[in-house]
């Protein structure tokens, strides 16, 4: 649909036109890193290790650390921080050998990322609908 502007009212049409636009964008890629994030944890907890109890497990969570018109910053964290890095990476004992490797953090952080970076492609492309 075409509307007619006037050549004093041009510069305000662009400007609207332009930020409804960005809001759009914005919005489509802050429901791209939420599908991206909870489909991550989702990886996660299916690829993680299973201690005794069980809580490592089952401690992964999705936070929204900032979230601001213009971005939001999303941080996916287990509650047993202190265990990501060893099991990760397996870790040094105290006679001198070596525990074993669970890895399970970043190959889930990679696919994250590609299917994050995929989404916001998709976003922009279509126009953020």
């Amino acid at each position: 649909m075409s509307e007619k502007v006037s050549a004093d009212g041009l510069t305000d049409t662009i400007m609207g036109t332009l930020q409804e636009y960005t809001k759009d964008i914005t919005e489509g890629i802050k429901k791209a890193e939420d599908e991206v994030a909870k489909e991550c944890k989702g990886n996660l907890e299916q690829d993680s290790p299973v201690g005794p109890t069980g809580k490592y497990k089952k401690g992964w969570e999705v936070t929204v650390a900032t979230d601001t018109p213009l971005g939001r910053h999303t941080v996916i964290h287990n509650k047993e921080y202190r265990l990501t890095y060893f099991l990760e990476n397996g870790h040094a004992t105290r006679n001198g050998g070596r525990t074993r490797a669970f890895p399970h953090i970043k190959k889930n952080e990679v696919k994250a990322n590609e299917d994050f970076e995929k989404k916001v492609r998709e976003v922009i492309e279509h126009g953020g609908s």
